[in-house]
C-alpha cells in the first residue's frame, strides 16, 4: 500500500440523510443541498467508514474480504472511491475535525 496511513472518517450525516437500497447508497448532504448516489465498490468503502475512522490499509482489507479481485484492482478501486468521497467533502482526517 502506498497510501497515507492517516485514519479517515466520514463527515457527520444525520441518519435520515442516508438510505440504502440494495447495492446502492443515497445520501443527502445538507451543507450543499446535493444528493449523492453511491454504487459498489464505493458503497462498501462508505459502509466501512460508517463503522468509524479507518486507515486506508484497513479499508483495503475490508474490500479484500468482499471482492475476488487482484491487489492492483482493489487498490485502484479504493483510491478512486476515496478520491470521489474527498471530492464531495464526505470524508476527513479525524485530527482535522478535532482541531476545527
Amino acid at each position: 500500500m502506498t497510501a497515507s496511513e492517516a485514519p479517515l472518517e466520514l463527515i457527520s450525516l444525520p441518519p435520515g440523510h442516508v438510505r440504502v437500497w440494495g447495492d446502492s447508497v443515497a445520501l443527502y448532504d445538507s451543507r450543499c443541498g446535493e444528493t449523492h448516489v453511491l454504487q459498489p465498490p464505493l458503497t462498501d468503502i462508505f459502509c466501512a467508514l460508517r463503522q468509524g475512522p479507518m486507515t486506508p490499509a484497513a479499508v483495503f482489507e475490508y474490500l479484500e474480504q468482499r471482492y475476488d479481485a487482484t491487489e492492483e484492482e482493489l487498490e485502484n478501486a479504493m483510491q478512486a472511491g476515496l478520491s470521489q468521497l474527498r471530492e464531495h467533502y464526505l470524508i476527513c482526517d479525524p485530527a482535522d475535525s478535532r482541531d476545527a
